[in-house]
């Protein structure tokens, strides 16, 4: 199963598998440096928002592939 997980989303801790759809926060701060932050729901994504104050984001539709 390792082969096939891509990532894990940083809400809710669900495995993301190679292939699925995922998102990405805008904002740069959320995918720089050691910080790169993926949700395997726009429901995930919205739920960081809070956390985050951002000012003006959007989530980023990505497929995961393999690294």
């Amino acid at each position: 199963m390792a082969e096939s997980r891509f990532a894990v989303c940083s809400m809710c801790r669900k495995v993301i598998p190679v292939g699925a759809v995922f998102y990405r926060c805008s904002v740069s701060t959320c995918n720089s440096g050691r910080l790169k932050l993926v949700f395997c729901s726009l429901a995930c994504w919205d739920a960081h928002l809070p956390e985050a104050r951002h000012r003006n984001a959007w989530a980023i539709e990505e497929k995961a592939q393999r690294q």
